[in-house]
């Protein structure tokens, strides 16, 4: 594998191998999560994250092991009774079955690939917006005007975000949400394992009042082993000390953003000299900026992925209902620009073959 496109889990900062290594030398791989060793490296990486990813301070962060299972947690912890699930794809479809299962009077509220969901049908004493930042499935985003719009719409409703395939590549305006969660293994650029969430402290009380404590990942209890400085469980800790020297060493949210934008800009221009190939989302104001989604005839779909493979190009498969006439191509800040020129020149080349 020379060139990783997949959109998850997707290319690894090459540095991390050195992380890595470090960490082996220091031995915290080997120390217990309630030792004063770890909660110096769980502290000193939430302050990280907050400074890299421009997090306001009142945010609490706390780390579990998938995005999926944050599905669960807001569920069990931040509803009452019902929830409005806002979805165009197939993982914010799948964060609204799940949540179905717990509150089975939970609200789907499906939408198109070019417009934004309506929001006519929602209860303004919404408990919570459920909705997905960046769709993973279709290379879609909700723009930051339309997170504004909810945001002013609901303001008495907690807004919770999957943002698994944007954190740490889009700069968030944070205050628009209240609960953002992503795993590691899309634009953190790590390995796959963890995942990480951001809880206002709006969400806290209401977390509070709640006071739910039925399950061991209960929000409440995790959140008062984070605020020791300690998981409720045993953690990756290999993946929270790479998190932390990787924060270290990164740009700030701001400069990674307007890289991965230019980088978007780029492609798709080039990809306007393309004949079999275009985006599935045909407005920019809805294409994702960290996936990218191209769709074509079913035989020139796994034609490009048969002979991709042969040159070292590994790119991601069509998801749900777009499986067999889609790829999908990250645009995470691990992907070294060059990368997306070799990749360019590769589908002018496949696009000239007869």
């Amino acid at each position: 594998m020379k060139y990783n496109f997949y959109p998850g889990p997707s290319k690894i900062y090459p540095q991390v191998a050195g992380y890595f290594q470090e960490a082996m030398e220091l031995g915290i791989l080997e120390r217990n999560h309630r030792s004063k060793a770890f909660q110096e490296l769980f502290s000193t990486t939430k302050s990280l994250l907050k400074s890299k990813l421009n997090i306001p301070l009142d945010y609490e962060i706390v780390m579990v092991s998938s995005a999926t299972e944050c599905w669960e947690i807001i569920a069990q912890s931040f509803i009452n009774k019902k929830s409005y699930h806002l979805f165009n794809g197939a993982f914010g479809e799948k964060w609204c079955n799940y949540t179905q299962h717990i509150h089975a009077e939970s609200e789907a509220i499906s939408f198109g690939l070019n417009e934004n969901p309506l929001l006519e049908s929602i209860n303004d004493k919404a408990e919570l917006l459920a909705l997905t930042h960046n769709e993973t499935s279709n290379g879609t985003a909700l723009s930051e005007q339309f997170q504004k719009q909810v945001r002013t719409q609901f303001p008495n409703s907690l807004i919770a975000y999957d943002a698994t395939s944007s954190m740490a590549g889009y700069e968030f305006d944070w205050e628009l949400g209240d609960i953002w969660y992503a795993s590691v293994q899309k634009c953190f650029g790590l390995p796959a394992g963890m995942a990480l969430m951001m809880v206002s402290s709006r969400a806290i009380e209401r977390a509070k009042e709640i006071n739910e404590k039925k399950h061991y990942n209960s929000f409440n209890f995790i959140l008062k082993n984070a605020l020791n400085n300690q998981t409720h469980h045993t953690p990756n800790i290999a993946n929270i000390f790479l998190l932390n020297r990787l924060m270290q060493n990164v740009e700030n949210i701001s400069a990674v953003y307007q890289n991965l934008k230019i980088r978007k800009k780029q492609f798709f221009k080039e990809l306007s000299n393309l004949g079999r190939f275009e985006p599935l989302v045909s407005a920019n104001e809805f294409q994702s900026d960290t996936v990218f989604c191209l769709k074509a005839e079913t035989k020139s779909i796994q034609k490009l992925k048969e002979v991709a493979e042969k040159e070292g190009f590994v790119l991601g498969n069509g998801y749900g209902v777009w499986k067999e006439n889609t790829i999908r191509i990250a645009n995470f800040p691990a992907i070294p620009n060059q990368y997306y020129t070799e990749l360019i020149n590769f589908l002018l080349r496949f696009d000239k073959m007869n």
